[in-house]
């Protein structure tokens, strides 16, 4: 019981931490004297549309966006009560970015990760790519990471040999309501549940059925909205995303992983019996983007009425910068396809050290790196986010401080950068 309270002390002490960061970086920043950044500018409008005309049919679902319902109204049914301000709505970014970290302390404690240790937790929050700058903004990452940690939660809840008949039951089914709902914000949690079914599966063979039919009874909730939109996202945005295959988006998500996993091909060799996993996954990579080159250039207006593809975001940014030469930029981008996924199988050798966290990570990312050959349209590397909101635990238990101080450092860098450039 002591032992608890400490550890509960310790997981608000690294809340208040991250709140202090949060709420700093907000009034110290020039966010708060900012327009729309980033995609704001689309995302606030059916969120004012519910604020200013009330909860219909047509301002509630038949609104036009890439985000589901379930992002949406969470930003209008709070925002209104804040004031309905741009800033407003930006306030509940930064407090579900504080609810995330609870939760992800949480879990961090069920995986032996104690008192002093929380904070290398809380820093790995704030440093994991796009995700400061994003708790600042209206954007759907934040909500959704919230949505899936709430899932977590259930699963490492409900998943313990000992828990009782009660627990059994209920844990899968707060679940599939989290699911659901994460499924009505963004479709990217499909990779997620594949991702706690294997695990559950390994974990407790074939009494891990609950889990597959919360996933399954999860997707069919979705079906509705699918017919009525008539595709993945609104019918005004459905050039932008939607189902197709393209191994170019392999290409460029491998590249995009190397700032969340790449640091794992380093760890994955040195402990691995047999480094062929890991070569072969570095040449995988090298050849995906040699015989499926993604086009870096980026239109400057958005088409809503053809097929489009874009490719944006950290990766995109540091090739384009290190050379403006097509063969360069090819080479380079193969090289960080390499790296990205040697990082994945080297996370894939190290995994069993975090249990189940590790194996959540590990298939949720390889699922939703899979996904991605079946879909057309825009490709940011933020999109790897929604998966990756285990990874600070992950860091903390599997690399040596030799390795995690140095990854700390290069995701301080790119969490400054991107704060600078967009807030």
């Amino acid at each position: 019981m002591l032992e608890s309270r400490s550890n509960f002390s310790w997981i608000i002490s690294a809340a208040i931490v991250v709140a202090i960061v949060l709420f700093g970086v907000r009034w110290s920043s020039g966010i708060l004297n900012k327009g729309p950044v980033l995609d704001e500018k689309y995302i606030i409008v059916p969120i004012n549309d519910i604020i200013t005309k009330g909860w219909t049919l047509k301002t509630a679902i038949d609104f036009q966006e890439t985000k589901g319902p379930a992002m949406i109204w969470q930003y209008a049914f709070f925002g209104k009560m804040l004031g309905g301000t741009l800033n407003d709505l930006r306030l509940i970014s930064v407090w579900s970015s504080l609810l995330c970290l609870v939760l992800l302390t949480w879990i961090a404690v069920r995986s032996s990760v104690y008192r002093k240790d929380l904070y290398f937790i809380a820093i790995g929050w704030l440093l994991l790519p796009y995700n400061l700058v994003f708790s600042e903004i209206v954007m759907g990452e934040v909500s959704f990471s919230l949505l899936s940690l709430f899932a977590v939660v259930a699963f490492i809840w409900g998943i313990q040999e000992n828990a009782p008949a009660s627990r059994r039951f209920l844990a899968p089914l707060l679940y599939c309501i989290a699911i659901a709902v994460a499924l009505h914000s963004r479709i990217h949690v499909v990779a997620l549940a594949g991702g706690i079914c294997f695990t559950a599966f390994a974990f407790s063979g074939l009494r891990s059925w609950p889990w597959w039919v919360a996933s399954i009874l999860a997707g069919l909730l979705r079906i509705p909205l699918w017919v009525r939109w008539g595709g993945l996202v609104s019918p005004e945005y459905q050039t932008l995303h939607g189902l197709g295959f393209r191994l170019e988006s392999l290409s460029y998500l491998a590249a995009a992983m190397v700032p969340f996993i790449g640091v794992f091909a380093i760890e994955g060799w040195r402990i691995a019996k047999s480094k062929a996993i890991i070569l072969s996954s570095f040449i995988v990579g090298v050849l995906l983007v040699l015989f499926a080159m993604p086009i870096l250039d980026v239109p400057e207006v958005i088409d809503y009425v053809n097929n489009s593809e874009r490719f944006q975001g950290i990766a995109a940014t540091l090739v384009k910068r290190i050379s403006s030469n097509g063969a360069v930029q090819q080479g380079v981008l193969a090289l960080l396809a390499g790296i990205g996924l040697s990082g994945l199988a080297g996370l894939w050798v190290c995994k069993d050290k975090t249990r189940l966290v590790g194996s959540i990570t590990f298939w949720s990312l390889t699922f939703g790196w899979l996904l991605y050959a079946m879909t057309r349209g825009f490709v940011f590397d933020r999109f790897l986010l929604t998966w990756s909101f285990l990874l600070p635990i992950v860091w903390f238990k599997i690399l040596p401080k030799w390795l995690l101080i140095p990854q700390y450092v290069l995701l301080a860098v790119i969490a400054a950068w991107l704060s600078v450039t967009w807030l």
